[in-house]
């Protein structure tokens, strides 16, 4: 048996923000992750209930990263643990959690946007699914977090999303496909060093030819052979014999 994967409510950031809210049911567990803020905590009592659910179903409730529009509606699941960066929290007590949380759920801290940054890699029928807060805020957006506070450490958990989810809930937006996303981005890069490979290239600076190994001339690198201005009694080339 696989884990069930739902988003209850798709966040936004734009002049208000939302994360997105998304319930994972493994078993006898049924999570909530960032209850967030709402307009309403309605919002969410609505969503769960076209789940077939009410508050009190909720038994954990995970926070991806310590940032308020995340976590505020946490005390609407009073019952509930409590998962975050630093354990598992019931009551008055907090234990670790294991990496390996359920049969179904694995946890992996994925710092640079926040030093509490978490995502749950969730296994469902449809592949896997990494649940990633702010590592990503939607389908490449922002492409520079400029709210990071650890831009080497974001690109290196933004890696290990993509290499290891077939999909990706972001903070605040739609489930996207993480391959489709990581093709993108490797084909950006590509065309990205092609261009500076271009630029690289140089050419005769009097007939235009492309330059290389074979054609270039030694003393005057700016020139092919052809049209190398050295004489026969050059010591460096033999642009001349080659003419």
């Amino acid at each position: 048996m696989t884990a069930e994967v739902q988003i209850l409510v798709e966040g936004y950031a734009e002049e208000k923000t939302c994360p997105t809210i998304t319930l994972v049911k493994d078993g006898d567990l049924i999570m909530v992750v960032d209850p967030g803020v709402l307009e309403s905590q309605q919002v969410l009592i609505d969503a769960l209930q076209k789940e077939g659910l009410a508050v009190s179903d909720v038994n954990i409730v995970c926070i991806t990263h310590s940032h308020l529009d995340h976590y505020r509606n946490i005390g609407m699941f009073a019952n509930a643990k409590a998962l975050d960066f630093f354990g598992v929290w019931e009551k008055q007590s907090v234990e670790d959690w294991k990496e390996q949380f359920s049969e179904n759920i694995q946890i992996l801290k994925t710092p640079g946007h926040d030093h509490t940054s978490i995502t749950l890699f969730v296994k469902t029928d449809n592949g896997l699914v990494a649940i990633c807060g702010d590592v990503f805020w939607k389908e490449d957006f922002p492409e520079n977090d400029i709210y990071a506070l650890d831009a080497e450490k974001l690109k290196e958990s933004r890696s290990v999303v993509l290499r290891l989810a077939d999909w990706i809930i972001p903070g605040h937006g739609k489930m996207y496909s993480a391959k489709k996303s990581q093709a993108e981005n490797t084909k950006e890069k590509t065309a990205i060093e092609k261009k500076k490979e271009l630029k690289n290239i140089m050419k005769c600076k009097k007939c235009g030819r492309l330059l290389n190994k074979k054609n270039k001339c030694l003393c005057r690198t700016w020139l092919c052979f052809k049209c190398c201005e050295c004489g026969l009694d050059c010591d460096l080339c033999a642009c001349s014999q080659e003419r």
